[in-house]
């Protein structure tokens, strides 16, 4: 059975913008690069940088910062660094989810119909990651999350990105670790390295090594906070990417 577009989940930076999308597309390419050699049969070809362009198409909320508009406006032709992510199904974890590093707005327009709703179209272009979800929602308590099964183990190591979109009370040094393990049960889990925060935005963790093919998260700390939401994509080399 198919999946609805309506579970999808739009992050940039630390926004959520699901409600204001209405439809979204990953486009991931590779262009090629011309590899011919001097006693070469026929023209040969080899794959250059990959790259990726999300497009966004939303309501118009207003200008102001915090709307999709308005912040999309912002990194239009920006230089300065912006994440984007797209949770294809926010119903449970171990998802599929794409995420632009280092994103920059390539396009925006809006669209005013006299009888309609006004609506927006963005672009966003960046460095393309593929991963799953390991948290996807509010954390109010420490301890283990679900465990996600990776279907296979990799050897290269991989990148975490914390999408951190809301933290109610105050946050210092709130904490949240990966670990993998090569069963289920997680009864040896390895520690892959922690992301620690106190506000909202985006955090990045560097996998070394080998990550077994059973992954989680776990809350160690939650700073002194109440709760926060976040999501959490694990892209590992060689497995999701």
């Amino acid at each position: 059975m198919g999946v609805k577009g309506k579970s999808g989940r739009l992050l940039v930076d630390e926004f959520d913008f699901s409600t204001d999308t209405m439809a979204a597309t990953m486009e991931f390419a590779v262009e090629s690069v011309e590899a011919n050699g001097w006693q070469s049969a026929g023209a040969q070809f080899q794959p250059g940088a990959p790259s990726g362009k999300m497009t966004i198409s939303g309501y118009y909320t207003g200008g102001d910062a915090g709307q999709i508009y308005g912040e999309l406006r912002e990194r239009s032709g920006s230089e300065v660094n912006a994440w984007a992510a797209w949770v294809v199904d926010t119903r449970s974890v171990g998802q599929a989810a794409d995420v632009l590093q280092s994103a920059w707005g390539s396009a925006l327009s809006i669209d005013a119909p006299v009888k309609e709703l006004l609506t927006i179209n963005g672009t966003l272009e960046g460095d393309p990651y593929c991963g799953v979800t390991l948290l996807d929602g509010t954390a109010d308590a420490l301890g283990n999350g679900t465990v996600v099964n990776l279907l296979a183990a990799g050897s290269a190591g991989g990148t975490a990105f914390l999408f951190v979109t809301d933290v109610l009370g105050t946050a210092i040094d709130a904490t949240i670790s990966i670990e993998c393990d090569t069963i289920g049960g997680m009864t040896t889990p390895t520690d892959k390295g922690s992301i620690v925060f106190s506000d909202v935005g985006v955090y990045e963790l560097a996998l070394t090594g080998t990550v077994e093919q059973y992954v989680r998260v776990t809350i160690d700390d939650l700073g002194g906070a109440d709760e926060f939401t976040a999501t959490l994509i694990l892209c590992v080399d060689g497995v999701t990417q």
